[in-house]
């Protein structure tokens, strides 16, 4: 819902401003780190890759390019600063898909492409696992859900976990399953609780899955949701979230990360008398060990979608988006203080759906829907703390 309309308006020719060139106010407090543009890759400029950090090297693949849907991809290696191709996948050109990382394979599962007998993008239900190692693709087993895209997929207990998404004609799903990469097997998880949904977010914990937002069609007009699900993929069991606080009202396409304790979720897209869309600039903080919420404290960046965020291992990362324009700007969200950071100004062009990972040390951002249509570079940031 949100996310095509944010996609349509991000690639709209608008006039932005660099970092660089912007005031920030008296009062704002900014991280101390450096950016560093990253090598330039062989690929084309896209928006919504998929991306894992293989803990050596950040994968992207598919995605949308200026011409279309892709169906490439290359791994980018940090301490040699080069990029390299992977070879092709037994998959077809797509967008709206996921990926997950399982310790040793990069687990690529939907989307929305050309299909045989489907006329424009299609939903999709194959995918493929690509081992680094030995830079070799192998399809997965056929999965037992239908085609979809815009769903959420996670890596818990050793299982790709997918639920949700926009099927065929573009209506929201409410299923799932789980999928073993050593079995090469598919298991359908129960109903869930919650209504079917497209551009929401999932987060894994040790052993559940968090599911929170999103909006009820893929296309305008449909509904903006402000309920969650928690799915024990020890018991099989769903159980409903607690309400959020009243200050976080229905969104879709926010920025949704686990904290090891807390799932943060900030930002995105709503629907009001006032405003249509909305553009959310709060957030709050589930416990799913007490099953409530803690309301964030006010941010330092406007409101927007299509932001991209990661766990520092002590903040939530946030950066770039759109709101009324593709935006460069991010910040750091601290849950223990409860308060917000700058980020320094990055020499990139401002973009939304980028490819975007933490490292452990450092953040890589890539590519992305910019002012002007995709974009193909990157830059590293190293924090001095983080």
């Amino acid at each position: 819902m949100g996310t095509v309309v944010v996609l349509a308006m991000g690639v709209a020719a608008i006039v932005f401003l660099h970092p660089a060139d912007q005031d920030l106010d008296a009062g704002d407090l900014v991280a101390r780190g450096v950016w560093h543009p990253m090598a330039a890759s062989d690929l084309a400029g896209r928006s919504s890759p998929s991306v894992v950090w293989t803990r050596k090297a950040m994968i992207v693949w598919g995605g949308t390019g200026d011409t279309g849907v892709l169906g490439d991809g290359a791994s980018y290696d940090l301490s040699s600063d080069t990029w390299t191709l992977l070879p092709p996948a037994p998959l077809s050109p797509r967008t709206g898909h996921t990926a997950v990382w399982t310790g040793d394979r990069m687990l690529v599962w939907g989307g929305s492409g050309v299909r045989e007998g489907c006329e424009g993008l299609c939903p999709l239900a194959d995918g493929a696992a690509y081992d680094p190692g030995s830079k070799t693709w192998t399809p997965l087993a056929p999965a037992p859900i239908g085609p979809r895209s815009g769903h959420t997929a996670v890596f818990v207990q050793n299982r790709m976990v997918v639920w949700g998404g926009a099927g065929e004609g573009g209506a929201a799903l409410a299923d799932g399953a789980s999928f073993d990469a050593e079995a090469n097997s598919w298991t359908v998880l129960p109903p869930a609780p919650v209504g079917p949904r497209v551009s929401h977010r999932a987060a894994a914990t040790t052993d559940r899955m968090l599911l929170w937002g999103g909006s009820s069609e893929a296309v305008e007009g449909g509904l903006y949701l402000d309920d969650g699900a928690v799915y024990n993929t020890l018991t099989g069991a769903w159980a409903l979230m607690a309400a959020g606080p009243a200050s976080l009202a229905a969104r879709d396409t926010f920025a949704g990360v686990w904290t090891g304790r807390q799932l943060l979720v900030w930002g995105g897209y709503g629907r009001s008398d006032a405003c249509t869309p909305c553009l959310r600039a709060d957030g709050a903080a589930y416990d799913p060990d007490t099953d409530s919420w803690t309301p964030m404290a006010p941010s330092p960046l406007s409101g927007r979608g299509g932001q991209r965020a990661v766990w520092t291992g002590r903040d939530m990362l946030v950066w770039g988006g759109f709101d009324t324009a593709v935006e460069g700007d991010g910040a750091l969200y601290n849950p223990v203080d409860d308060s917000w950071v700058l980020l320094p100004p990055v020499p990139l062009h401002p973009r939304q759906l980028h490819a975007m990972v933490w490292t452990g040390r450092q953040l890589l951002v890539w590519g992305g829907a910019g002012a002007d249509g995709r974009l193909a570079d990157g830059a590293v940031l190293t924090l001095d703390a983080a």
